[in-house]
């Protein structure tokens, strides 16, 4: 169950409890893939990390319940593509958000021009828009090191965007995140 903790202060009472009910995630999300009626007209279908905020996020988290999380998601993912219930033509991936992972997922891509949307940036951009702006630049790949399990057989890690947001009705808020995208191939 995906929760936001609305006592952020207070610490995490039994971490390891939350780890093993994240570790059977995997069991039953290909249970969860929507019948084909239900995805039809859509772009993608997403199963987000289904855990308190807490575990996955600072201050509280810690780089090894971050690799045990990450290697959950890609047993998720791999689930999902081995899955009998897979919707035909859609590509499997695994979005992961860092340094806070709450906003990571899995998702079905039935749209390739949709995916090629998440595919890791070459270069530095900037975006504005009235009232701020987003930047985006390719990530280090060697920041993923203390929290990077191995990745399934066929799971091809694309790399990662780095995002700066600023927006001017918070001006004492920059938020930076990078979006690190891991994909089977389209089939």
């Amino acid at each position: 169950m995906r929760r936001l903790d609305l006592n952020p202060d207070k610490k995490l009472r039994n971490p390891g409890r939350h780890l093993r009910q994240l570790a059977q995630w995997p069991e039953w999300i290909a249970d969860q893939i929507p019948d084909a009626d239900i995805l039809a007209d859509r772009r993608y279908w997403n199963f987000k990390i289904p855990v308190f905020n807490k575990l996955v996020d600072s201050p509280q988290t810690t780089n090894a319940i971050r690799k045990t999380c990450l290697a959950t998601v890609f047993a998720a993912a791999e689930a999902v593509e081995q899955s009998s219930r897979r919707p035909p033509h859609s590509r499997i991936a695994c979005l992961v958000s860092t340094p806070d992972l709450f906003s990571s997922e899995v998702t079905i891509f039935l749209s390739e021009d949709y995916f090629n949307g998440f595919r890791p940036v070459s270069e530095t951009q900037r975006f504005t828009y009235s009232g701020g702006w987003v930047e985006t630049s390719p990530a280090e790949p060697s920041s993923l090191k203390p929290i990077r399990p191995p990745a399934p057989a066929d799971l091809d890690f694309l790399g990662g965007t780095h995002f700066v947001e600023f927006d001017e009705d918070w001006p004492d808020l920059q938020v930076t995140r990078t979006l690190w995208t891991w994909t089977y191939p389209c089939h």
